[in-house]
């Protein structure tokens, strides 16, 4: 997602850079949170999945009943943390949190062939197994900003278009990108006005989307998409609109720091939930990232008691908007290989790395039923 509010990245070339590496970076900008603590929870392990409950609390009788859905975002097409859990068990504890949805990142050919199918398959086997639905996240790989407009929408037409006709029976659902609006963001910008964006840059974005979107629903007539991003960058999504790229959902990325800046002057916005819904009143929101960003200055204990109130609260903004249809938290393991931010953002934590694993305080909070 976003390193402090941007940073420069392009798709495929600064996250996807190889096939392990399906997510951009999650680091932070260093902000106070609370210090409070609490006990830890199940364990489990990469050969025997716990069966033991976890206690809610009072979080699961504030959301009992709401038509919120929630998910995660997982990395299984490689990322090490990952290697050693099968599908099927992955999606055992997605479901097991109560949780709908699990948001992947799909790397795929020109042609449309997801790069690692062999990881991918077992995974849309094991999704429906579970009745857990998959959220695929479609890079822009053949995207260039030195195409020409025509140039760029046929492309994503192409890859869209293929994407679908292979896949479409398995998703209704498609997120296009991540992250696209920060390489189109000018200098000491907030990205909240048309003008904080270069143009040029943006009307080659757009017109890919455009053909994506087109080309998914060439081939799969039902199909819902959705586009994102986050912090102040709304205004890229209203962009969008104006271009006429016919996405049908809102798409977007919180984390505890932007809660924390965002009611605060000049950014005067105390819940982004209804801050959107004011930009985009006729579309469903869904929050494809959210979660806390741990501090150094905090013990691990204090850190996850954070982490669990920050989701526990966030969640329950989203139900008391009815437009907020989904909430997904980034993510289900935490990755040691990666930094010291990048690293803490699992629900689940290693206490064997990659073997055994235990539940965070945080998987608590997103235990809805």
């Amino acid at each position: 997602m976003i390193k402090t509010y941007k940073i420069k990245k392009h798709g495929v070339l600064l996250c996807t850079a190889l096939i392990g590496l399906f997510s951009c970076k999650k680091e932070d900008a260093t902000l106070p949170l609370s210090d409070s603590s609490k006990t830890e929870a199940t364990i489990g392990s990469a050969s025997e999945l716990s069966g033991s409950a976890m206690a809610v609390g009072s979080i699961q009788n504030l959301l009992s009943g709401s038509a919120l859905q929630t998910g995660v975002v997982g990395h299984p097409f490689g990322s090490e943390p990952y290697q050693n859990v099968s599908a099927a068990t992955q999606i055992k504890l997605i479901k097991g949190m109560g949780m709908n949805w699990y948001r992947i990142g799909a790397l795929v050919t020109s042609s449309g062939t997801v790069t690692v199918p062999h990881l991918f398959d077992p995974l849309l086997e094991a999704a429906a197994a579970g009745s857990v639905n998959i959220l695929p996240m479609i890079y822009l790989r053949t995207m260039d900003f030195n195409d020409s407009q025509a140039e760029s929408y046929k492309k994503g037409k192409t890859l869209g278009a293929n994407f679908a006709a292979k896949y479409g029976k398995y998703f209704t659902y498609y997120n296009l990108g991540n992250d696209l609006e920060l390489d189109l963001l000018l200098p000491k910008t907030t990205g909240r006005s048309q003008d904080h964006y270069d143009r040029a840059k943006f009307n080659v974005t757009a017109a890919y989307l455009k053909g994506m979107d087109d080309g998914i629903k060439s081939k799969d007539p039902g199909a819902k998409t959705m586009i994102g991003a986050g912090w102040l960058h709304y205004a890229f999504l209203r962009m969008l609109d104006w271009y006429g790229v016919n996405y049908d959902v809102v798409a977007y990325q919180w984390y505890s720091d932007m809660e924390n800046n965002a009611p605060k002057s000049p950014n005067n916005i105390p819940d982004i939930t209804l801050k959107l819904s004011s930009l985009f009143p006729n579309k469903p929101i869904w929050f494809t990232e959210f979660n806390y960003r741990y501090k150094s200055s905090l013990t691990a204990a204090q850190n996850e008691a954070a982490q669990k109130e920050f989701i526990a609260n966030f969640l329950v903004k989203c139900k008391r908007n009815p437009q907020v249809k989904v909430a997904i938290a980034y993510e289900l393991f935490d990755e040691p290989v990666k930094s010291w931010q990048e690293s803490n953002y699992g629900l689940m934590k290693w206490t064997t790395p990659f073997k055994v694993w235990k539940n965070k305080l945080s998987a608590d909070a997103l235990l809805l039923k």
